[in-house]
């Protein structure tokens, strides 16, 4: 008899209740259990031409119907070594990746991505078995034992401990380099560890998976603000190759009034309550003061992300938008979560400016509505503004999680070429115009999707392993 497709009885991911996660930091979304694992897992079809569907949609093209097909064979550490030749952070990727924009969006049961069409079902739960697999294998204690090349002889500086450089330095001690990542922060994991509320994704992940890089020989060193204790040329000098990973971690702000005690670029809120334990003020944290009432201004990942941590901080949380939900760049689920917990969103509304009293303190959001116009250059509808719809949302606080912008600190003053948007120009290989060094990550795009970022760092490595290999002995 034929296998019967399993369109829509897609299994949920169990969750804490609305009224108790608004309450604490823990992570809400609790994974699936074996028995719901393994039953997912058996929805998945198995595609002989996978490599144009869910393959593809995974931007590090992981190995997607072979760790599945692992996990109904009930070969857990199987699955992970299937899923770590490409990603080599299942636990954190099947937290923080948009997988229906990317692999469960490309899954045949939603969606036909070789004759362009909608289907009928929901797509495999591919995050949440990924998560899965991760879980296991770091919670069971289970030792895996990385392959690694004979030494070669030759050094490597990684500049940055955030997705591209923590992909990147794996990838080149596993061809048998020595590599030393050098970060400013006093934890490792950048955007990973500071732009991501616990709620989300719980930070001794990254800690676990950070330790299974020093098992590789990778050094740390922490603290190490790059142009400032050390400049790039002095790395070039004592290393052979260098990759700049150092993020984009100046937030944007940009509006009437951003001056005001009371507005936060998003990258500053987000770090003082997961790296700097605002959460905890006054017993060792650093403070942030959003009042009764806060805006957020955006519609992606990290206005998400904000919302979710101002929400739990108990301010009353609005988000801001000038599009609709459909074109906002955050996953629908997470959208669906903040407005369980009570967050209000307010859709196709522009900010105009942050007002502020005599004191010089934020009162309040001036805003107009939008309506949807004719398509940008990005196929999206234009917003335009509906006339006579300004208002004002009173609040005591405005978060901007607008985007972000690069550091040139660790950069700037050293030759190295830089677009009209201040990030590192590259070519197809990761090169910059200065002989060794490489970049990639945020500060060559200006911010992407983590998954993107460890893209960047095993293919950057690729590169930096044959620059290395390629005249040997005049390197020597």
């Amino acid at each position: 008899m034929a296998k019967k497709i399993r369109y829509l009885d897609r299994n949920k991911e169990p969750t804490l209740p609305p009224e108790e996660r608004v309450k604490t930091f823990r992570e809400f979304e609790l994974g699936y259990s074996v028995n719901l694992a393994l039953d997912e897992a058996q929805r998945c079809l198995f595609c002989k031409d996978a490599e144009q569907r869910c393959i593809k949609g995974c931007p590090v093209h992981v190995d997607i119907p072979g760790f599945i097909k692992k996990i109904t064979e009930g070969d857990l550490v199987g699955a992970y070594k299937v899923i770590t030749q490409s990603d080599i952070f299942p636990s954190i990727c099947g937290r923080v990746c948009p997988q229906e924009r990317q692999c469960e969006g490309s899954c045949i049961l939603y969606y036909d991505t070789v004759r362009n069409r909608k289907n009928k079902g929901l797509p495999v739960a591919i995050g949440a078995l990924e998560k899965f697999v991760g879980d296991f294998i770091r919670i069971s204690g289970i030792e895996i034992e990385e392959e690694k090349e004979p030494p070669t002889g030759f050094r490597v500086a990684v500049i940055g401990a955030g997705p591209a450089g923590l992909s990147c330095a794996h990838e080149l001690a596993k061809k048998g380099h020595e590599v030393h990542v050098y970060e400013a922060l006093p934890k490792p994991g950048g955007v990973m560890y500071y732009g991501i509320p616990n709620a989300r994704l719980d930070k001794s992940i990254i800690e676990w998976e950070v330790k299974r890089l020093e098992k590789l020989g990778i050094k740390f060193f922490y603290g190490y603000l790059i142009g400032k204790n050390i400049t790039l040329q002095e790395l070039r000098e004592k290393y052979d190759a260098v990759f700049i990973a150092v993020g984009a971690g100046r937030g944007k702000l940009g509006l009437p009034g951003d001056h005001l005690k009371g507005v936060y670029s998003a990258i500053d809120f987000l770090m003082r309550v997961n790296l700097y334990k605002a959460n905890e003020f006054p017993k060792k944290g650093v403070p942030v003061e959003l009042g009764k009432r806060t805006v957020i201004i955006g519609g992606g990942f990290t206005a998400v992300d904000c919302a979710i941590t101002a929400n739990r901080l108990g301010v009353e949380t609005h988000v801001v938008y000038r599009r609709t939900r459909e074109t906002s760049s955050a996953r629908q689920e997470e959208w669906d979560h903040l407005m369980e917990e009570g967050v209000k969103i307010h859709w196709l509304t522009q900010p105009v400016e942050v007002i502020g009293n005599e004191k010089g303190e934020v009162v309040g959001l001036k805003c107009i509505k939008m309506e949807l116009g004719e398509p940008d250059e990005s196929g999206r509808p234009r917003p335009v503004p509906v006339p006579n719809s300004e208002h004002i949302i009173e609040c005591d606080s405005v978060i901007f999680a607008i985007g972000q912008r690069a550091n040139p600190i660790a950069y700037e003053g050293s030759g190295i070429k830089t677009t009209k948007w201040g990030t590192i120009e590259v070519n197809e290989r990761y090169e910059t115009n200065l002989e060794g060094v490489f970049a990639g990550g945020d500060v060559i795009n200006g911010g992407d999707r983590v998954v993107v970022a460890l893209a960047h760092g095993k293919e950057a490595a690729k590169y930096i392993h044959e620059y290395l290999m390629s005249n040997k002995e005049v390197r020597k």
